[in-house]
């Protein structure tokens, strides 16, 4: 089934919702990233990409956060290319790691989680033409968006 952009766009507000709520039930601090083009220097432009959320862990940082509405194909999840890549700019300019959060839009209180810099080992295929990472679900951390955020966040840290 192929979505409209509109419908696409709908699927990934009602994602970011979702994460929000989340942080919200569970008091964590965090900023909304404005996502408009002027929000980036002209030189940069098309070589970083905003996160969605920066989340405050209090004692211990910051970490960045881009939400996703994803559906499960082959028990992975599909990452643009261009997307990791422009992400790990935002890594390196910002010396922040950026997490996925992944939504599937008609799974109720599932989410994944998984670091941008995982996906740098995994192979680069193509997907309708476009550069594409398939992320096993083995390799993310599912998660109930019903439990607490940080033991969430700490399942999902591995050091592998």
């Amino acid at each position: 089934m192929t979505l409209t952009r509109a419908e696409r766009r709908a699927q990934g507000e009602a994602a970011e919702t979702r994460f929000r709520a989340w942080l919200d039930r569970c008091h964590l601090p965090h900023i909304y990233v404005e996502q408009s083009p002027m929000t980036i220097p002209q030189h940069l432009k098309g070589e970083i990409k905003r996160p969605d959320f920066l989340v405050g862990i209090p004692t211990i940082g910051t970490l960045a956060v881009d939400v996703k509405a994803k559906t499960i194909y082959d028990d992975a999840i599909l990452i643009d290319a261009y997307e990791h890549r422009t992400l790990a700019a935002f890594e390196t300019f910002f010396n922040m790691s950026v997490w996925f959060a992944c939504f599937p839009p008609d799974v109720p209180h599932t989410g994944y989680l998984f670091l941008n810099r995982d996906l740098a080992r995994l192979a680069v295929t193509t997907v309708k033409g476009k550069p594409a990472i398939a992320v096993p679900l083995r390799a993310t951390k599912a998660v109930d968006e019903r439990r607490d955020f940080m033991a969430a966040l700490l399942g999902a840290i591995s050091l592998k």
